[in-house]
Order: C-alpha cells, then structure tokens, then sequence
C-alpha cells in the first residue's frame, strides 16, 4: 500500500484506508525516465523567492482579509452541495484575488479551490481552475506556490488515465520544487514520489522504479535515515517492487521503514500499519507464510486499537490472514463455506484491497477449475482482469499475472482460444518488455520485469509441446524469435533494412548507426550503468535515430514491419536449431536456488516446413554435470599437448569420448528425423549451451557430427539476415594485426609466440596483395587500436584475454571480461580508461566495428560469458554483437600459445584459397586433427575455437 496522503492523516473510509488510489489507464506510449535523468522544466530560479515564505498565505493587506472571508464561504457552498453556486464564487474571488500584489496568496488560494473541487468529485471544474491559474498574472511571477498547484494538476491528469500529459506537468512542478526548496528537499522527493507512483500505476514499472529508488537514496542522504519521509520513500519504493515481482528487495525496504516507523510515530499508528501490511504481503509472496501470518495478526492488533468499534478496519487483516490459510494449504480441496468466502472478497469493492481482491479471485478460480467448473473458474478471473484494469491498467505486471492465468485455463476447453490467448499475450508483453527493459536501470529491476515473460514463456512451451502441439507450435516459435532478440529491440527490422539498401552509403551507414547504439543503449540501462556514460549514449542513440528518420523520409522509404521468419532466409539444404531456455522461477529470486523449473526446447525451422518444437527435458541435466565439470577443468588450465603429435598423452588432454558423447543423443538425436537431408545447421545456443563446444558432438557414425553437417554458430536468430554478406575474404581488403604487445612490469606474462604469429599472417596476406597495418610492442594502445580498427576489413588481436564470474566480485559481467593491450600491469580496477591497458568489454561494444568481416581475439577465454535471461548470455560475444562486427573468432577456455598460433595461420591459408569462412574454421579443425597443426591436435586445442556470427 502506497502512502500518497499527509503523513498521520487517518482516511475516512475503509476503502480509502488500504486501497490505492487508481484509475484506468491507457497506453503510455514511452515514457522512459531513466534513473538520475534531469526533471527539470522552464522554471527561471532568478525570481526564486525565499524558501521562507513557503506555502503560507500572505497577510496584512486587508483586500487579502476579505478575499480569504469571500473563499470560505465559496468552499462552505460549494461542499454543502451546492456545486456550481459554489464554483462560480470561487472564480469570482480567485479573479478578485490576481488583482492583488500578492503572487504567493494568490496560488494559495487556487490550491485551496481545486481542492475543494476535487473532494466532491468535480474534477471537471477543478480543471478548468487549473488553467486559469497557470494563466493568471499570479502565475507570470513563478512565486512558491505554483509548485504545489502544479503538482496537483499533474495529479489529477494521471488520476484520468492522461499520464502523457501528467508527465510533463510533473517534471514543471518538480522544477519548481527544486528551484525554491532544493533538489533534496523534503517538498521536492515527495514530489518526485508522486511522479513515482503515477508512473507505476499506468504500467511504467522500470521508469518508477528507477526513480523511487532514486528518491529514496535521496532522502537517506539529504534528510537522513530516521527523517518521515525517508520512511514514506522507502514504503513506497518497496511497494513498485513488489508489484514488478521482486518481493524479497521489497522485503528489505518494508522492515526499514516499519523500524523507523515506530521509532517516530509507535506502534499503533496508520503508517506503521500500512508498512506492516505490506511486509506481510512480501513474506506470502515469497511463500512464508508463518511470518506472513505473525506480521497480519500485528496488522490487526493495530488496527484494533486505531478503531476498535469498527470491524471493517481490522477486517482487512483477518481477510489476509484467511487468504494466507488458503494459498498456504495448496491443492487441497476447498470447502463450500470457504470458497464463498474468498468469492465474497472478490465482490465486495467497498471493504478490501484492490490487490486482495484479484488474489482471491485467482485463488478461487482455480479451486473451481480443480472441480471440473471451467466455466465458473474463468467468471472470477475475468472479474481480476477488470479490477486490475481498472485499478492498475492493462500494461501492468498484475494484469499480465491474470491473463497468463486466462491462456492457460483456456487449454483443457478451448486450445485454439488458447493459442490466440497466449499470442495476444505473448505481443501485448513484448512491446511492453522492450520499453522496460530498455530503461530498467537496474539489472536486478531488468530481470524481475523479465521474469514475468519467463512465466509466460514456460507455460506457453508447455502448451506447445503438449495438449495444443498441433495448432500451438508455430505460435510459440514465433515468440521465441522475438524474445531471443529483445537485448536489440528493434534490431531485427533494422538489420533487415541494412541489407535492401546496402547499396545507399548514406542511409546504411545512418542504419548501422542507429542499429550499434540501440544495442549499446538498451545492454547500458538494462545492466544498471546508468551514469553520464549511458546518458550521452541515450542522446546518440536519439540523434541516430532523428538523423535516420529524416533520411527516410527524404527518400520516401519506411522501415519493414512485417516479421521475417528464419523459413524465409533458408536454402533447401539448410535448416535453424534455436535452442531456447524457459524458466520457472520461485518468488525469491535472490535465494541460492532461484529456479523452480527449467526446460530446453530445440525450434527446429527449414525452407519447406512449419517451424517444430521440440522438448529436450531439463538443460541441468541435457548438459550434465560431467560435460560442465570437464569445460571447468579446461577453464582452469592452459591447454598444451606438445607430446602428443609425437604419440604421447597429456593429463590435461579432453576426455571427448567420456563426457561429450551423451551430449548428441539429447541435443541432436531428437532432431535427427527434421534434418536427415540437411547439410548446414544454423544454431542458436541459449544459457549454458553458449560454452558448448558443438564441434565435438559425436556423430552416428563414429565421427563427428561436423563431418556430416556444416555447423554456424549464431548469437542471435536474427544474424541469419546478413549471414552470405562477405562471407569470403576480400583479397585486396586490409587487415589489421596486434602481437608481441609490452605488457607493463609487473604485468601479465609475455606471450613471444604471437610476434611469430602474426608476422606468418601477415606474410600470407601480402601475397594476396592485401595492405596490412601491424601494431607491436608497446604500440598497441586502446586509441591506436581503436583508430586502425575502423578502416579493414579483418582484425586479428594476439594477445591475452580475460573472464572472470561476475557473481562473486559483484561487478557486472561486461567489466569482467576483455583483452589485454600495451602496459597493462598487474593489478587493475574496471574503468572507462583508454590508457590503462585493458580493453573490457563495457568499452569494446562502443567501438564501431560494422566495417569488420571478421574479428580475431587470438587470446583466451574470449567467448565466454555469462549466462542472462535477458540476452542469452554476456561477455565480449555481446559487446561485439553490439559493436557490429560480423562475425568473431573466439576460445571457450585458454590454449597453449604454440598451439594458437599454429591454428590461426592454417586457418588464414584456407580462407586464402577461397573457402567461406565457416568452412575455413571447419576445414583447419579437421587438419589439426589429422596432426597436420603442430600443436593443436588434441581436442582441447581445436574445439576451444568457436566462430560466433551475428
């Protein structure tokens, strides 16, 4: 429960009490209010009055004195009944009032005018008092109090559904606060809190949520721990994350303010109450349901003592202490008196909660389904929907919650109603998920908004691939297209446009442009980096776009809508494995063992068929514990089999036959049926399956599965648009080479070899007539890379990489990994620093590398990443994918430098005779196994090179 009134101020009604305040509301369009984003309007801080006047009417004059008389009795009028009476003196006295030289009463008394029409429901002509205020001689003088009147219009706009227009009018009000009081002013958070929880009611869950955050660190630092406010913050900030589904965060926020709650106010107080309800809804959402009880029951006693000859109060408690009994006794079968009871709190608007009321509803809905009533369960559910709509809005996380229920309900009676209710779903969601995610702020924020699409997802694959396979798979398959490319947002239609008109310089550079940042913007605020780095990223990424749309419109051309599936971009002899992840997770996603379930489902997509789906079980158990422990062990360890080109062994050596050979009968086996006339296998990995190293996958013939088909690797399914774009070298192109770097003293350990590395390439590249550019020694700075890099056409970096779990140090994934350049020592901390040494990945992917056909990192570990369920999986892959380069050659896990080295210059000798270069990586695999790369023959040498394109 939000407070949104005066602090101590007891409601007048039940309802009032613990409902929130909500109206129906419409699309919001993008309101993207990103955490520490400037909420400032066209306030002139120069005619600023002292903050000392504040909101207090000004006294003296006696006009003032009869005007003040004049106003009370026009609110006596007008809240005795007698409305339009009522209204027409207040205008008339508001108009007697401007005349005056008294800026600051004369606000005063708008404020007290609209409010009073507000409190009998006339927000028709509270509105029209608004705008004569803001246009009154009053207002020119921008005094103190045009704040306050500011704030309420904006409240009242959002109040009608009309947040668009709310939002603007907030960011002036908020200006205002900030111009007269400070920006850490208790009027200006509380303002700000405000814009806060009109953004989370219409469905802006990461834009409030990001600055409810923002507005509580505020005030802990402004006005300190203990300050009421701080506590209002905090309850309210918990509230926005527990309606986005992260209730053990709330859970923190809640048991902070219930602490400072008492220490101010005691015990037996509204405010307490309220957090102390709320902290008993964080505990039944995280499924403790004893302590959600104790904190109900110390509801009640509250409310025993605040109203002890009124039942309704402490009614509240005892309907959240009989709902707990239920949601805690699970499948058990409900009694009559019981089930009428939870109906009867479904009914009764005027006594319970919003939020309680839509539980109760879906509780009973199931228990009517369990009793074979299909049609009485869906009547409570429809009923949820139109309370959440109402109260919240239709781009909200609860009404999400409530259609999910409605789809899958819909499938013991009606699958094809079903298949329609998950795709409208499935679309509604998307479009909402994009904007949120993109503008979360926060990762934590990013994955609990993401969650809700998991649910979706798992139960729509359940669907799928069960009771409506027949009419459900193509549905489903199409989702997963969209979802697997959300880290771009619109990047599959602007990748799409790239290549149509790949031949206008101009507009597919604008294109790539706008393609690059998006992605960079989109990974920045999803992961929480939100500092003056990200925001100049978001500028760039408007300019791009602005700059991109004139351009289209100058040639009169529009971005492709339509969705384009992989059928449409395939050969007959080729076919998509998309792998695809669906989670089911518990409600503390923070706990050791987040995750309730998981399935591996395998889409399977050719030129002549419709897409199938296929599932492979549990991806914990696809991709066991053997095959997980032999990748760790390899990450361990350099990889250096010198012996064994002369018949020795070597400890360190992969065990392929012992681990790997299960992995075909579970990833590919149920495949084999959709693929047997098939040459080349696009696939799409998920999660784990990205450090996979397919190319040891056993085949049926004692082989492996790459001597049968042509295996590409995908980051994202939608890399299948451009994947024949420059897929041989340019033989004339230039090529960029980095080895034999000085690294700093003390510093990482030299690597000799990669002098000799790219001096054979090099070589090699020359012959073909191709310009080369070398960069050694202490040369290979970030700015001289960085330069170089944009003007050829295939780079290759020899040099030492980097990975490191982000889960232990906290730091994000992308400043955990990266390459190693001129003087980097030993010691490092992840900065935005062009000379220290390192290249991480959080910079990398701000590069443009769209030029690139191919991208070497001779290096180790450079694939890794990892895993998100917002993008798959994070490391330099991602920030590569960003960057625009085409395609990466990268390690899964550390190799020998001999054995690098010697690997890299026979695969450029292939890509020299003309092969693409897929079928160079395939071809220089098959050599070293044939001990024709010295160095390289064991498969822990040549299946760390993984070719990632998209």
């Amino acid at each position: 429960m939000t407070n949104s009134g005066n602090e101590g101020v007891l409601p007048m009604t039940t309802a009032g009490r613990f409902a929130r305040a909500r109206r129906v509301a419409a699309s919001l369009g993008i309101i993207t209010l990103a955490l520490g984003a400037t909420l400032t309007g066209p306030i002139d801080t120069a005619t600023a009055q002292n903050a000392s006047t504040k909101r207090a009417p000004a006294q003296g004059a006696g006009s003032t004195q009869a005007i003040t008389a004049q106003m009370k009795n026009a609110i006596a009028l007008t809240r005795s009944g007698k409305i339009d009476a009522g209204a027409a003196q207040l205008t008339a006295a508001l108009d007697a009032a401007d005349k005056l030289d008294d800026a600051q009463f004369v606000m005063g008394q708008y404020y007290d005018a609209t409010a009073t029409l507000r409190a009998v429901k006339r927000d028709d002509l509270a509105e029209k008092l608004f705008v004569r205020a803001f246009k009154s001689k009053a207002a020119a003088q921008s005094p103190p109090g045009i704040a306050d009147v500011l704030l309420e219009y904006a409240i009242l706009l959002s109040d009608h559904a009309r947040i668009a227009e709310a939002v603007p009018v907030y960011m002036k009000g908020i200006a205002a606060f900030n111009a007269y009081w400070g920006e850490g002013s208790e009027e200006s958070l509380i303002a700000n809190d405000k814009l806060a929880v009109a953004l989370s009611a219409n469905g802006s869950a990461a834009s409030a949520t990001n600055l409810g955050r923002h507005n509580f660190e505020r005030s802990e630092k402004a006005l300190g721990p203990d300050h009421r406010t701080t506590a209002k913050l905090a309850n309210n900030y918990a509230d926005m994350l527990r309606e986005i589904g992260a209730p053990a965060k709330a859970l923190e926020l809640d048991l902070f303010a219930i602490e400072k709650r008492v220490k101010r106010y005691g015990e037996n107080h509204l405010n307490t109450l309220v957090t102390v309800n709320n902290a008993g809804q964080d505990f039944l959402n995280l499924g403790r349901f004893d302590d959600a009880r104790r904190y109900f029951r110390r509801h009640r006693a509250i409310a025993t003592v605040l109203a002890p000859k009124d039942p309704s109060f402490a009614g509240q408690a005892d309907a959240w202490l009989f709902y707990t009994d239920m949601l805690a006794a699970g499948d058990a079968p409900t009694s009559p008196a019981d089930l009428a009871r939870l109906e009867a709190i479904v009914a009764n608007e005027a006594n319970f909660a919003d939020f309680l009321r839509i539980k109760a509803a879906e509780l009973a809905a199931g228990q009517r389904e369990r009793r074979g009533e299909l049609d009485a369960g869906m009547r409570p559910r429809e009923t949820a929907l139109a309370i959440s709509t109402k109260a919240f809005t239709a781009q909200h996380p609860l009404s999400f919650e409530i259609k999910l229920g409605i789809a899958v309900a819909l499938i013991a009676s009606d699958p094809n109603r079903a298949v329609r209710a998950f795709t409208a779903l499935d679309r509604e969601m998307f479009e909402w998920m994009k904007r949120e995610v993109g503008t979360a702020g926060d990762r934590a924020v990013a994955e609990a908004i993401r969650s809700h699409a998991d649910h979706l997802l798992f139960a729509f694959g359940r669907f799928a691939t069960g009771a409506g396979s027949a009419v459900a798979q193509p549905a489903f398959a199409a989702a997963v297209l969209r979802w697997k490319t959300l880290g771009g947002g619109d990047a599959t239609a602007l990748r799409r446009f790239e290549t149509e008109v790949a031949k206008d310089v101009e507009t597919a550079t604008l294109v790539r442009t706008a393609l690059r940042l998006n992605g960079e913007k989109q990974e920045l605020f999803s992961s929480g980096n939100i500092d003056d780095w990200a925001r100049s990223v978001w500028q760039r990424q408007d300019a791009a776009e602005k700059a991109l749309g004139k351009r289209l419109d100058a040639i009169g051309v529009k971005l492709p809508q339509d969705p384009i599936r992989p059928a449409q971009l395939l050969a007959p002899q080729e076919a998509v494995v998309n792998y695809f992840i669906t989670r089911q997770w518990k409600a503390n996603r923070q706990s050791k063992e987040p995750l309730a379930a998981t399935v591996l489902y395998a889409i399977v997509e050719t030129a002549t068929s419709e897409p199938r789906v296929v599932d492979l079980g549990d991806p914990g158990k696809t991709v066991d514990t053997g095959v997980r422990t032999e990748i760790a062990r390899l990450r361990t360890t350099r990889a250096t089999v010198a012996g064994l080109d002369a018949g020795g062994s070597d400890t360190r050596a992969l065990d392929t036959k012992g681990r790997f050979q299960n992995l075909h009968a579970r990833l590919f086996a149920p495949l084999e049926a959709m693929l047997k006339d098939k040459t080349t296998l696009y696939v799409v990995p998920d999660g784990f399956l990205f450090a996979v190293p397919f190319s040891l996958l056993p085949g049926t013939d004692g082989g492996l599965l790459e001597d049968k088909f042509t295996i590409r690797l995908l980051t994202s399914p939608d890399a299948l648009i451009a994947i024949h774009a420059r897929e041989k070298i340019d033989k004339t192109g230039a090529m960029l080479l980095a080895g034999g770097i000085e690294y700093g003293q003390p510093g990482p350990m030299p690597l000799p070899g990669t002098k000799t590395e790219i001096e054979a390439i090099a070589k090699l590249a020359r012959a073909r007539g191709a310009p080369v550019e070398m960069l050694t020694g202490s040369g290979v700075s970030e700015a001289a890379l960085r330069e170089a890099i944009g003007k050829v056409r295939i780079a290759h970096l020899a040099t030492h990489g980097f990975y490191h779990d982000s889960t232990a140090s906290g730091l994000d994934t992308l400043w955990q990994s990266g390459i190693v350049l001129s003087g980097a020592g030993d010691s490092r901390w992840p900065l935005r620093d062009d000379k220290d040494g390192y290249l991480y990945a959080f910079e990398l992917m701000d590069w443009d590398l769209s030029v690139l056909d191919l991208l070497v990192l001779s290096a180790c570990e450079t694939g890794r990443g990892d895993e998100s369920f917002v993008s798959g999986l994070r490391g330099l892959p991602t920030a590569l994918g960003i960057a625009g380069a085409r395609r990466a050659l990268l390690t899964l896990w550390p190799v020998a430098d001999e054995g690098t080295a010697n690997f890299t210059v026979r695969f450029y000798e292939h890509l020299a005779e003309g092969m693409t270069y897929s079928d160079a990586l395939r071809q220089t695999r098959r050599d070293a196994r044939e001990g024709k790369v010295a160095g390289a023959r064991d498969a822990s040498v040549w299946a760390a090179f993984v070719l990632f394109e998209g």
